[in-house]
Formats: structure tokens, sequence, C-alpha cells
């Protein structure tokens, strides 16, 4: 899957991190294949069990709501499935912030792009 028009998102302000875009453990495993690379829910049940204990069930079941979701795709190797990102970190930051600014001035522009225009980007520090 390359087509990053297929991911589905959810934007929750109040929540910290990517739970801002995803449920706590959707998060958690998005981060650990982002920071890890591809891997099986086998794999990722190790990396995850360090911190708390899931189920391999539960992880597999989570592994494959994302791949729905549009930001994992899986392949077949061997009798397991590998998960890998469909984009990194970054790139999904951007996709993600691209489609929430996007679509708030198709719905609302002339409320919000004052507001945009108001924001500045902070310049960073040498």
């Amino acid at each position: 899957m390359s087509d990053s028009d297929d991911i589905l998102i959810v934007f929750r302000p109040a929540h910290k991190g990517m739970e801002k875009f995803w449920g706590k453990l959707e998060a958690e495993l998005l981060e650990t294949i982002w920071g890890n690379g591809p891997m099986t829910a086998k794999r990722m049940q190790y990396f995850i069990g360090k911190r708390r204990q899931y189920a391999y069930t539960t992880i597999t079941t989570m592994m494959n709501h994302l791949v729905k979701k549009g930001i994992l795709f899986r392949t077949k190797e061997g009798h397991s499935f590998l998960y890998s990102p469909v984009m990194n970190r970054d790139q999904f930051l951007k996709y993600a912030a691209e489609s929430m600014i996007s679509g708030l001035l198709a719905d609302f522009g002339d409320t919000v792009t004052p507001i945009i225009s108001k924001i500045a980007i902070p310049k960073k520090k040498r």
C-alpha cells in the first residue's frame, strides 16, 4: 500500500503524542515499529512486553487494525506476517498536518484562514 490517502486517522487535540491520532496501544505499536523496523506480532509482543503485558492475540488484532487503517501493511513470511509502516513517523506527521489543515480550510475557510495566517513557526535556535 502506498497511497497515503487511504490512511484513516482521528485527531484528538487533548491527547499527548501519537495518541492524538491513535489509541494508546496503537500509538505504542507504531512508535515501536518506527523505532525498530518491520516486525512480526511475536517480536512486537517482546518489545511491548518490556513495558506491559499483552496477549499475543491482542497484539495481532491491534496490528491488523493498523493494517485496515492504512498505516501498516503486512507480508507473509513463513508462518507469520511481517508488519511494516506505510510511511515513517515524520512523513506521517506531515501527512496528518496537511490533511487536517486542508480539511479545515475546505470546510471552514473563512474562519480558519485568519487563524492560520497568524501562526508563526518559531525559528530553531543555533
